[in-house]
């Protein structure tokens, strides 16, 4: 998604970073907004006494709780990145131009000194449940991206420029859209349309993501990233599939709901998905078996009693080459045709903070609790050629089959 972590602790005490790499150029594009210098390369490492005073003062300065853990000088730019994750760059005259703090274990936002006043007041009045990820500075301006993924770009005078097809507010171009939102999200308004070969791809400005059809029908509706409403606008919901949701799960809220040409589908709040026919008749629970009861193969039945006994299983779908699986909790496993796992994911488990201890190799937990004390393995995965976890703060690390680290990726 770090071996020189120990290495970087040390240098830290003395001079407050821990590594600084220097690298060929190879003439790496400049023309995309997020991680666009990575195309530049990483390179090898030089002294940290190299590094230029100005990096150094700005990391005391805007991140006083982090170090800084590598520096890769590029054709064009410095690339930074500190032992929180943040990733700052910086031109060959030391100016900033991108901090991204989008996987900082400890700056949830970037910080407010690096934000200029007209961003965030338009992003306080506008966007008041989000904060600032990352920020850029263009040529001709601004780019900043929220928390809920919501780019937004300003020119040099701070006003809201193009956001991905009208700049954002109502399209004079699409009046049936305009309406369509006026009256079932008028708390939003609409961000971006794009006119694909078949439909429109809308997105508004709270994060809710509606598709058309080319006769502006709607096709898909997802407020699951809105932070304004937190479910389908119960307008948009036929009378039936409200009922059905609010007989068998009374706590759950419809986050999407698409139009299928066998009916209908819908996505709770729980990730629980469920398939109606044109008449409304259940057709489907996503695999086969409905959220929370056991699945038609005992072996993972088994598996899903033994380490995760506090949820049940939400759905089973099976393909060519393997089976995957998700639970009422979201945590996802594959399993091979031979019923061997394959992969967990505790990401997004509302009740496993981490995967289950038995599932992981004694020496991969030994590996984690010296070099990352105060993180956790959120994904692990078995690969042909040995394993890959990744940990509560983002960085992988992959080993061999003798348990050797063979990469780390800070993202």
């Amino acid at each position: 998604m770090k071996k020189l972590a120990l290495f970087a602790a040390f240098i830290a005490l003395a001079f407050a970073v821990s590594s600084c790499t220097k690298e060929t150029p190879t003439g790496g594009s400049t023309n995309s907004n997020n991680n666009q210098w990575e195309a530049e390369g990483n390179g090898a490492p030089v002294n940290a006494t190299d590094i230029a005073t100005d990096i150094v003062t700005f990391v005391n300065t805007h991140f006083p709780e982090a170090s800084i853990l590598s520096c890769n000088q590029t054709e064009h730019y410095y690339r930074v990145i500190l032992s929180d994750n943040t990733k700052v760059y910086f031109t060959q005259a030391f100016e900033w131009v991108e901090v991204n703090c989008e996987h900082s274990s400890i700056y949830d936002a970037v910080p407010a000194t690096l934000v200029p006043e007209q961003i965030a007041a338009y992003v306080s009045a506008n966007y008041p449940n989000q904060h600032i990820d990352e920020i850029e500075r263009e040529n001709n301006g601004w780019e900043i991206e929220l928390s809920n993924d919501v780019e937004l770009k300003f020119d040099a005078n701070f006003n809201v420029v193009n956001n991905g097809g009208n700049g954002g507010g109502s399209s004079t171009e699409y009046p049936d859209i305009n309406t369509f939102v006026s009256t079932y999200f008028s708390q939003t308004e609409i961000f971006s349309i794009k006119a694909e070969d078949d439909e429109y791809e809308v997105k508004l400005a709270d994060g809710t993501e509606i598709s058309f059809n080319l006769n502006f029908e709607w096709t898909h509706i997802d407020c699951e990233e809105s932070s304004i409403y937190s479910a389908v606008p119960t307008g948009l919901v036929p009378d039936q599939i409200t009922a059905y949701v609010s007989t068998n799960f009374p706590n759950q809220q419809i986050e999407q709901i698409e139009r299928e040409h066998y009916g209908w589908e819908i996505e709770l709040k729980n990730g629980q998905e469920i398939k109606f026919d044109t008449n409304f008749n259940v057709i489907g629970n996503g695999g086969g078996n409905g959220g929370g009861t056991p699945s038609d193969y005992a072996e993972i039945n088994t598996f899903v009693e033994t380490y995760f006994p506090q949820v049940g299983i939400l759905k089973v779908e099976m393909d060519e080459h393997e089976y995957e699986v998700k639970l009422a909790d979201g945590t996802e496993i594959t399993f091979n045709l031979a019923f061997e796992w394959k992969s967990i994911d505790c990401d997004e488990s509302s009740v496993y903070g981490m995967v289950p201890a038995e599932l992981v190799p004694e020496q991969i937990t030994a590996y984690v609790a010296t070099n990352y004390p105060n993180q956790h393995i959120d994904k692990i995965e078995k690969k042909a050629n040995g394993w890959e976890i990744e940990l509560s703060n983002g960085v992988e690390i992959e080993f061999d089959s003798d348990f050797n680290v063979t990469h780390i990726d800070h993202k």
